[in-house]
């Protein structure tokens, strides 16, 4: 190449590469989330999701960097990990898909040196996203200690709450690394939503929370489960009208799924054409500056985006230290407690379940993949589904 040409190129760098950086992130996250916007600037980088890395931050580094080595080496790393970091919770939701499910309460709960020792195994293994979801994750006295216990140069760390005790902790969640926080809501009418989490009084407290937390600087979302008859009756409108009024950053919205207290719910299985629907119903919002970003979970498990990714990008962990593929499926791969995690994670991505993402949804819901028979397989010997 001629010094001619490569002054060209360089000047066609310098010139091109603001304007492709930006249209190459807009498209990456318009597949992963279904909308381009930018929701939040925190500590003065854009975030398109409470569920991704902020741009240009060094967690965003962490996930890119081993995107590449997982093409290299042709092999599934996980970039994010939810853990049950308790069992215990102050409400009763008609909903949840912990309790009745995973809760134990002969086993034991891990303790401070054990949740540090996971975070730091999961960061080994690559993991940029860390859900901090329980029970109810705000009853654990120790969460303080354990957020800052993660190296905040490879993970970000994302807490779910249903929001009594936020306001009280947020000042010290924030001083320990905290970087967003969902509040749990289910509907915009405060009588309805103490009802369906039978804790009366919990609206006003949650509302006082994501007030708070906004205040500190953190990505606040809210997030919400919803059935068919709630979109058709304008539940999920009315939410996110709320999400806009109250000016938080992500509405996330659950499909109600099978699992916890709604097993046994045989309807919500193989039933997709509403969740297409309302997907479709939720671009217009993304399209709304004006809007938070609406990121639905049954997008992401879809052929658009990422597809179910239990086992190809993402794992769950039990308050007692067991992995399984997300927080809906908890098909026993192993315990951290009694071998490392990257042998774990080594059979549950090989496992031919979830060693190459689903296009057709969530696993729970797909009657396919229900009625196998999960006996005879010896990694998920334990399966609860």
């Amino acid at each position: 190449m001629s010094i001619f040409s490569k002054l060209r190129f360089k000047w066609f760098i310098s010139t091109q590469s603001i304007n492709y950086s930006i249209d190459f992130f807009e498209r990456v996250y318009e597949i992963y989330l279904n909308h381009k916007k930018i929701i939040h600037w925190r500590d003065g980088k854009p975030v398109y999701s409470l569920s991704t890395p902020a741009v240009y931050s060094k967690p965003a580094v962490n996930l890119f960097s081993r995107s590449v080595f997982s093409t290299i080496q042709n092999r599934n790393f996980p970039n994010l990990m939810s853990y049950a970091i308790n069992d215990v919770c102050n409400v009763n939701c008609q909903h949840c898909s912990f309790f009745d499910s995973v809760n134990d309460e002969t086993r034991k709960v891990m303790d401070t040196k054990q949740s540090k020792q996971l975070i730091k195994d999961a960061q080994d293994l690559g993991v940029s996203v860390i859900n901090i979801v329980g029970g109810e994750p705000l009853l654990r006295e120790d969460l303080p200690e354990i957020i800052k216990s993660i190296n905040k140069d490879l993970s970000i760390a994302i807490l779910f709450t249903n929001g009594w005790l936020l306001q009280h902790k947020v000042k010290e969640l924030k001083q320990s690394g905290l970087d967003g926080v969902y509040i749990s809501m289910d509907s915009a009418d405060e009588e309805t939503h103490d009802k369906i989490r039978q804790k009366p009084g919990l609206y006003k407290r949650a509302l006082k929370g994501i007030e708070v937390a906004k205040k500190s600087g953190l990505s606040v979302g809210i997030s919400c489960t919803i059935a068919e008859d709630d979109f058709r009756g304008g539940r999920l409108t009315e939410l996110i009208e709320l999400g806009k009024e109250l000016g938080i950053h992500e509405v996330l919205i659950f499909d109600m799924i099978p699992v916890g207290r709604a097993k046994g719910k045989k309807e919500l299985i193989d039933n997709r054409a509403w969740i297409d629907e309302m997907i479709d119903y939720t671009k217009k919002y993304n399209d709304q500056d004006d809007y938070p970003g609406i990121l639905v979970y049954a997008y992401g498990t879809s052929y658009k985006s990422t597809g179910c990714s239990g086992g190809t990008s993402y794992y769950y962990v039990s308050p007692y230290g067991d992995i399984s593929p997300c927080d809906f499926n908890h098909a026993a791969f192993g315990n951290i407690l009694e071998e490392p995690l990257h042998k774990i994670w080594d059979r549950l991505s090989s496992d031919s379940n979830f060693s190459q993402a689903s296009w057709r949804g969530c696993k729970m819901k797909d009657s396919k993949y229900l009625s196998k028979d999960e006996s005879k397989s010896s990694s998920c010997a334990d399966c609860s589904c």
